[in-house]
């Protein structure tokens, strides 16, 4: 064996060291009868291509762990809590689940995409998290032992309530929503009509624009008809899943169109007029009874604090005594007064023309 053999010999024991199992398949391009200087010149270009193929996998790696880490940061931490009470604690959640009746028809109306024993753990830690701070509170008012643990209790209670019935409120801020964006929704379909699309495309136009919920409804409407679903299936699906008169209007009229025949274009057009005078006579209604709410909410947050202040240090200065302990005072100043407030705001809100 030669000199030079000896040598390319080494640095193919090299090669196979450092390339490992690519190395062996990537030597079969070099040929046979070539010099060193040529083989050594392949060497290098298999080198680089190797780091290159390691680089570009580290790179995969580092994204897939920056990926997982955003999707985790994004994910709340009640969520995070309760996926682990789920892992420890789940023969236990289950049962309780099998108790919350209509739970998982809420979450399919709320498009909570989550599994009741899931949101059920979550019950559990909203209302844990709930007691530990009513319970903190009621220690830092100077409360009682027995008093803090009962407000604790009513704390837990109310946090599972809450909880309970958070589908229900997502489901109606989702409706509100729906019903808001739908004139918008039936004119943008009516021109793509007119202009000679077909129903499912001018749906399938709406589930990707940005028109908030009512997009996700038309994107699951969508799904369901290429899972098999008919169009007048899928229709009547989410007519049942919002039980809303203006959509169950809207939902009978385009099957009546395809199915009798009519300008399908017009009758959304005419749909869309329509709610749209509702809701301006609607809020032209609910601007005359707010003026009078607005007397009452200034009255309880500016008028009857003050009020109450100023007969407290009268009835004291009476009696040479404070009639009301400081503890008191301060849950009515900082709790009472404005939960009145915002019971207010709540009432106002309700009466929001939709």
């Amino acid at each position: 064996m030669g000199l030079g053999d000896k040598f390319i010999h080494f640095l193919e024991k090299i090669g196979e060291r450092t390339l490992e199992v690519s190395e062996t398949r990537v030597l079969r391009r070099i040929p046979e009868r070539a010099t060193i200087q040529e083989r050594l010149k392949l060497l290098k270009q298999m080198q680089k291509e190797v780091e290159k193929e390691k680089e570009s996998k580290a790179e995969k790696e580092i994204e897939k762990i920056l990926e997982w880490r955003k999707t985790e940061v994004q994910e709340p931490f009640s969520a995070r809590l309760a996926e682990g009470l789920l892992k420890y604690f789940r023969g236990p959640v289950e049962s309780l689940t099998q108790y919350i009746k209509g739970l998982d028809y809420d979450l399919y109306r709320a498009n909570i995409r989550t599994t009741q024993e899931k949101f059920v753990a979550q019950m559990i830690v909203v209302s844990i998290v709930m007691t530990i701070f009513a319970f903190i509170f009621a220690i830092l008012m100077e409360m009682p032992l027995d008093i803090s643990i009962l407000i604790g209790l009513l704390g837990f209670i109310f946090g599972f309530l809450y909880m309970r019935n958070y589908p229900k409120l997502v489901f109606r801020a989702r409706l509100y929503e729906v019903e808001k964006a739908l004139p918008y929704v039936l004119r943008h379909m009516a021109s793509l009509l007119s202009a000679g699309v077909g129903i499912a495309e001018a749906m399938l136009s709406v589930s990707v624009a940005d028109y908030g919920p009512i997009s996700e409804e038309f994107e699951l409407i969508i799904r369901d008809m290429r899972s098999g679903a008919s169009f007048e299936d899928a229709l009547t699906r989410f007519e049942q899943k919002m039980a809303s008169e203006s959509v169950s209007r809207v939902v009978k009229q385009i099957l009546r169109a395809i199915k009798f025949g009519g300008n399908l274009s017009d009758i959304l057009y005419k749909l869309a007029e329509d709610f749209s005078f509702e809701y301006r006579m609607k809020l032209l209604d609910y601007v005359q009874k707010i003026n009078g709410f607005a007397f009452i909410y200034m009255f309880l947050s500016v008028v009857m604090p003050t009020l109450f202040i100023v007969a407290i240090m009268a009835a004291s200065a009476m009696a040479k005594t404070l009639v009301i302990p400081v503890q008191g005072m301060a849950v009515l100043l900082l709790f009472g007064f404005p939960s009145m407030s915002l019971l207010m705001v709540i009432m106002i809100k309700r009466r929001e023309p939709r």
